[in-house]
C-alpha cells in the first residue's frame, strides 16, 4: 500500500468531488486501488508510515504532505471514497500521539522468553516481526463467551433473560529483552500466563521511588504485619508530601506508590510495586529504550534521601539461609503447626469484588476466605506431605463477582506470612520474600517489651474452653473488694458515632485491665489499640467519664460507690495521669520466658502503643496468664 504521511489541515476550501478537512482534523490520501476500510484504519490504531504523495494527488489546497517519522493515532475514523481516485481517511487527533496504559515487570533467572512462561499453561505465541533489533515474544490467550455467575442466579425470578447475557476474557504477555535482561509486559489477564518466580521483586516500587518527586505524591499502599496483615491505601487529593499519608516509618512497609515524577518526558504519573505502572505514547517498536531507562531507575540509590526506612527490613538473597527458612516453614505445616503463620493477599483487593477464592491441590475447593487452617484441613492426609515444591507450586486464584472466570493470581508460598527464628536472628516471609529483621530494630523491640512491668493486680488462670467475659467476671469476683466488672459497658463520647469500652477490669489502685484471648480467630493489635483508644478518651472527654461514673455506681452497688467513683473524676475536675496504669492481660498457654511468648510484629505493635500511652502520662503493663485443663 503507497502511503500518504498525515498533516495538519490549515482549512482547505471545498472542491468539487475532495474531502474538505475541518482545522482540528488531519487527513490521509490513498490512492483508491489501495485504500483502507475503515476497520482496518481502526485496528492498526492509524500508525501511517511517511510517504511522498504521488501525482495527481489530492486537489489544489489541501494540507501539504511533508516526509516525517511522526506516526499518529486518531479517533473518530471516516472513510470517504473520492471520484478522483483517492480515498481520504480522516478522525480528529490534535497531532498528539495516544498514550497506552503498560505495566511492566522486570524478569530474573530467564534466558529465553519461554522461560517466563507459567509451566503448562496453554497460550498462543506471536513473533515479534519490526525493522528494529527488538528482540522478544507475545503470548495470548482468550475464552469463548460464558454466562456470568449471577445470571442462574437472576434467571430464577427472570427466566426470559436472554441467553445472549455473556462475558468474556482475553491475557496478552509481551516479552521484550532490553540491556540483558527480560521484560513482561502484561495485557487483561495476562499475568495468568506469566511466572510469578521469574517476577524481580519490588522493581517497579524502586523505580518509582528513584524517579517520584518526593513533595509529588498521589497514593501509598502500606501493610503492618503482625497476628493478620493491615493493609492501607491512603490517596491525596493533590499531590503532597510524606507527612500527608500518616505513614509509621518503624511499623509500616511500604507496598506501592503513586507519584509524579521529577521528570515528566516518559510519564507524567509513575505507580511502582513489584510492577511498574505507566500511560506512555511510546510506540512499541521503542520499548527496549524505555526499558533500558526503568533498568537504570532500578539500579539507582536515590530513594535512601527521602524513603530509607523501606530498608528496616532486609531482603534475605542468601540461598543457605532461604532453604533453611523455607523447610523449617513446610515442616510445620505438614505437622499441623500454624501458631506463627497465617495466610493474606499479597495485594490489596476491593473485598467487594471477591466472590471468592480456589487453591490448587484441594480438588476444586472453593474458599470464603484465606486460610491456612482451613486449607490444611481440607489437605486431610495430604498435609504430611507438603513441601517448599508444593507450596511454591499450588496456585491461588480470586473468583471476582464481575466474572464466572477464577484469576490465577499468586502462588500459595506468596500468600504465606510467616515469623521463623535463625541462627538467633529472626526472618518473616512476606509475600513470597523472606526479611531479615533488622538486629538493632529487634534488639530495642525487645528491650523495650521486656522492660515493662507486669499486672500489679492479682490474676487468675484460664479454664479450657471459658471465653473471655467468663473469665473476666470470674477474675473479678475472685477479688471482689479491689477489682470491678466493666466489661461490654460501653458508653459514647461526646460528639462520637461509636461507643468505647473504657476497661474489662478497673482495679482499686487504677489499672484499667483490657484482657484478650490470644487466638487464630482474635488479634492482639486490637487490644493493644483498644488500651490507646479508652485512655485518650478518659483523659480528654469529661462527658464520657460522668456517663462511666454512672455506670460504676451502678456496678458497685450502694455500699463500695464513693470508693470506686473516686477512681473516675468528673467533667471539669482535673486529673493525675500518674495514678492509672493501662494493663494488658493475654489469655495463652506458652513455655516461654518473659515476653518472647509474642510474636515479633506483635511486640513492635505493643513498643508503639506504649509509647503514645507513656507521651500521655499513664503507665503501661503487661502478663501473660495461662490456660488450665487444655
Amino acid at each position: 500500500m503507497q502511503r500518504a504521511q498525515p498533516a495538519r489541515s490549515t482549512g482547505a476550501t471545498r472542491r468539487s468531488g475532495t474531502a474538505v478537512a475541518q482545522s482540528d482534523r488531519l487527513c490521509i490520501w490513498f490512492p483508491r486501488d489501495d485504500s483502507p476500510s475503515a476497520s482496518a484504519v481502526r485496528k492498526c490504531g492509524l500508525r501511517i508510515a511517511s510517504a511522498e504523495p504521488t501525482i495527481g494527488g489530492p486537489p489544489e489546497g489541501s494540507p501539504k504532505h511533508a516526509p516525517t517519522t511522526t506516526s499518529h493515532i486518531w479517533s473518530r475514523v471516516s472513510v470517504r471514497r473520492q471520484t478522483n481516485g483517492y480515498t481520504v481517511v480522516s478522525g480528529r487527533t490534535g497531532g498528539k500521539m495516544g498514550t497506552q496504559r503498560l505495566t511492566i515487570h522486570l524478569l530474573r533467572d530467564v534466558s529465553k522468553a519461554d522461560d517466563a512462561i507459567e509451566p503448562d499453561k496453554a497460550r498462543k505465541e506471536v513473533p515479534i516481526q519490526t525493522d528494529s533489533s527488538m528482540v522478544g515474544t507475545f503470548y495470548y490467550t482468550s475464552r469463548p463467551p460464558t454466562p456470568p455467575s449471577w445470571v442462574s442466579f437472576v434467571r430464577e425470578v427472570a427466566p426470559s433473560l436472554p441467553t445472549t447475557l455473556t462475558s468474556s476474557s482475553a491475557s496478552g504477555l509481551l516479552i521484550v529483552q532490553a540491556h540483558g535482561r527480560f521484560f513482561a509486559l502484561t495485557f487483561g489477564y495476562g499475568r495468568s500466563l506469566l511466572n510469578l518466580t521469574k517476577v524481580e521483586r519490588q522493581f517497579g516500587l524502586r523505580v518509582a521511588l528513584n524517579r517520584i518527586d518526593p513533595r509529588q505524591l498521589r497514593s501509598m499502599d502500606t501493610k503492618t504485619f503482625e497476628d493478620l496483615v493491615v493493609t492501607k491505601t491512603t490517596q491525596a487529593s493533590k499531590s503532597a508530601d510524606l507527612p500527608t499519608f500518616g505513614v509509621d516509618v518503624s511499623r509500616d512497609i511500604l507496598r506501592a506508590v503513586t507519584g509524579r515524577p521529577r521528570d515528566t518526558t516518559l510519564a507524567k504519573q509513575l505507580t511502582g510495586s513489584d510492577a511498574l505502572v505507566l500511560n506512555t505514547s511510546t510506540l512499541a517498536k521503542d520499548l527496549p529504550d524505555m526499558l533500558s531507562e526503568l533498568l537504570t531507575a532500578f539500579s539507582e540509590n536515590n530513594y535512601k534521601d527521602d524513603f530509607e526506612w523501606i530498608d528496616h527490613l532486609a531482603l534475605v538473597n542468601d540461598a543457605t539461609i532461604i532453604h533453611q527458612l523455607d523447610n523449617q516453614l513446610a515442616g510445620q505445616l505438614a505437622a499441623g503447626d500454624t501458631s506463627t503463620t497465617h495466610m493474606a493477599m499479597p495485594e490489596a483487593i476491593d473485598w467487594e469484588d471477591i466472590e471468592s477464592f480456589k487453591i490448587t491441590g484441594t480438588r476444586n475447593s472453593i474458599y470464603e476466605d484465606l486460610d491456612i487452617d482451613e486449607y490444611l484441613a481440607r489437605l486431610g492426609d495430604k498435609r504430611a506431605g507438603i513441601t517448599v515444591d508444593r507450596l511454591r507450586g499450588r496456585r491461588v486464584s480470586v473468583g471476582f463477582a464481575r466474572s464466572s472466570d477464577y484469576d490465577s493470581r499468586w502462588t500459595l508460598y506468596q500468600c504465606l506470612v510467616s515469623e521463623q527464628p535463625y541462627n538467633s536472628a529472626l526472618y518473616a516471609l512476606i509475600e513470597g520474600r523472606w526479611f531479615a529483621i533488622s538486629d538493632s530494630l529487634a534488639a530495642e523491640v525487645d528491650n523495650y517489651t521486656n522492660s515493662l512491668p507486669s499486672v500489679g493486680s492479682t490474676l487468675i488462670s484460664s479454664r479450657f474452653g471459658e471465653d473471655e467475659r467468663t473469665y473476666n467476671a470470674n477474675l473479678a469476683e475472685s477479688n471482689a473488694g479491689t477489682l470491678l466488672l466493666l466489661d461490654a459497658k460501653i458508653k459514647r463520647p461526646g460528639g462520637a458515632t461509636t461507643g468505647i469500652e473504657l476497661c474489662d477490669v478497673l482495679s482499686s489502685t487504677g489499672e484499667l485491665i483490657h484482657v484478650k484471648r490470644k487466638s487464630r480467630s482474635s488479634t492482639l493489635s486490637h487490644l493493644f489499640s483498644q488500651g490507646v483508644v479508652s485512655a485518650n478518651t478518659f483523659i480528654g472527654d469529661g462527658e464520657f467519664r460522668d456517663k462511666m461514673r454512672e455506670v460504676i455506681a451502678t456496678q458497685a452497688g450502694e455500699e463500695n460507690k464513693a470508693q470506686w467513683l473516686a477512681m473516675i473524676p468528673p467533667s471539669g475536675q482535673s486529673i493525675d495521669r500518674s495514678k492509672y496504669t493501662v494493663s494488658y492481660v493475654v489469655i495463652a498457654s506458652s513455655k516461654k520466658e518473659g515476653n518472647s511468648w509474642l510474636p515479633f510484629f506483635s511486640k513492635l505493635n505493643l513498643m508503639q502503643q506504649a509509647k503514645q500511652l507513656r507521651n500521655l502520662g499513664v503507665k503501661v503493663s503487661i502478663s501473660r496468664v495461662p490456660v488450665e485443663g487444655n
